[in-house]
């Protein structure tokens, strides 16, 4: 995107000003192509996630990856949203800047550095939560190694013949709270079998600076064709990594961390299967906390989200909708033969690896208010910056009109973008949303 009159990476007070007179995206202060971010859209798919989750008496910790935007993290977060999920150390320490105050690592951490980062950051700061998968013992005796350097304390070993388990010299420090992660056959992390998360439990148990909350996984790996196989195979996953809570229970290898002993899964396909199968109850009258981790629906899609969401497929349940908030504009460059236009956007600008964008809106050259539906034209192809536009039959076009298109996978659209334009239904920018990638 290129706002005219603003040199790259001009600072706040010149947005500001932009913002302030809250101009048309169409009366030349930007030149496409450029993605939008609808206000309203967003502000109404936050607000139905909050819901199913308040109906369903699960909580959800949106993945942050999607957008990688504190703005709409916060968003997120004052809707009621448990805290923040991330993938890698970067989106930990970009969640530690936002002051996000609870941050769930849905993977692996075995980067000692991070995790000595780590120690220190909930050392110093009691308001900050910390969760993370492990899925190993090697895993687990690298978080404790890790954490002993951070701290300055060495575990020291009980005598032989001791009743009492291993001891921390120097006082105990506040533990690093960890998710056992479930894994499936030919999926990636996890471990495979529920033998396996006890294995790991038991061993991070003869840690005092690790604590095994619960277990979790990922179920979206397993099909996305909704087929009746494919959700017999996600309901027996999803069981999987409750019985591997329930034998954890059993065996007394799990503490709860306030609200129950945690059960996390739900991508953005599945969570509704995630919300009734881990808040089934635990051994023992124990509470299970679930903790759906779905981070599309914050925009939701034009293409395949609009098809897969568990509020958008065929029967869903209609008191739940989500809105695409996510719209892209580029020009036409060229109209060289009879039912083919190039418009200026391409790979570099807009997501393709879940389906192509769909074109919605045509705007003729010089007019801010006039549009024309062209959702009967599609994208043949795209190039590193154009599109080529298979026009619909009746549809005019001519160099310099704009033309919008809807996407498909909003988190391989965000990371295109350090600045998003927030909109209203008018498309009068009301602000920016920066990402953080």
């Amino acid at each position: 995107m290129t706002i005219k009159g603003l040199a790259p990476g001009s600072n706040a007070a010149s947005l500001d000003d932009i913002v302030r007179r809250r101009p048309s995206l169409f009366e030349g202060d930007f030149a496409p192509p450029v993605m939008t971010i609808n206000r309203a859209a967003i502000d109404h798919n936050v607000a139905t996630m909050a819901r199913f989750c308040r109906d369903r008496g699960v909580d959800v910790a949106p993945h942050g990856k999607t957008s990688m935007a504190p703005q709409l993290w916060r968003r997120q977060l004052a809707a009621g949203a448990w805290g923040i999920t991330v993938a890698t150390p970067q989106q930990i320490a970009v969640c530690r800047q936002a002051k996000v105050p609870r941050v769930l690592l849905a993977n692996e951490l075995v980067d000692g550095a991070t995790i000595e980062w780590l120690a220190g950051e909930l050392a110093a700061d009691p308001g900050f939560a910390f969760l993370c998968y492990v899925d190993s013992v090697a895993g687990v005796e690298l978080l404790a190694s890790a954490i002993d350097r951070a701290t300055g304390r060495r575990t020291a070993q009980p005598a032989a013949g001791s009743a009492t388990g291993p001891t921390t010299a120097g006082g105990a420090a506040r533990p690093f709270d960890l998710l056992v992660e479930v894994g499936f056959a030919d999926g990636r992390t996890g471990c495979r079998t529920v033998d396996q998360v006890v294995e790991v439990a038991r061993a991070a148990a003869a840690h005092p600076t690790l604590r095994v909350v619960g277990t979790a996984g990922f179920e979206g790996g397993i099909g996305a064709d909704l087929t009746p196989a494919v959700f017999v195979a996600v309901d027996d996953f999803l069981g999987r990594i409750h019985a591997a809570a329930a034998e954890l229970v059993a065996r007394d290898l799990v503490a709860d961390p306030g609200g129950g002993v945690i059960l996390s899964a739900g991508g953005s396909i599945f969570f509704d299967r995630a919300a009734e199968i881990l808040t089934k109850p635990l051994p023992g009258g124990r509470h299970p906390h679930c903790v759906l981790r779905s981070g599309c629906y914050v925009t939701h899609d034009s293409g395949f989200y609009a098809r897969m969401s568990p509020f958008s497929r065929p029967g869903a349940d209609p008191a739940y909708t989500l809105r695409p908030a996510l719209e892209a504009w580029g020009e036409i460059l060229s109209h060289p033969e009879p039912g083919l236009a190039l418009v200026g956007l391409g790979r570099r600008d807009v997501p393709f690896d879940l389906g192509m964008p769909r074109p919605a809106l045509l705007r003729p050259t010089g007019s801010t208010r006039l549009f024309r539906d062209v959702s009967g034209c599609s994208v043949r192809a795209l190039n590193d910056q154009h599109a080529f536009v298979d026009l619909a039959d009746g549809v005019r076009v001519a160099p310099g009109d704009w033309m919008s298109f809807g996407i498909s996978h909003p988190c391989t659209a965000f990371d295109k973008w350090r600045l998003v334009p927030e909109i209203d239904d008018e498309h009068r920018v009301l602000g920016f949303v920066e990402t953080h990638f």
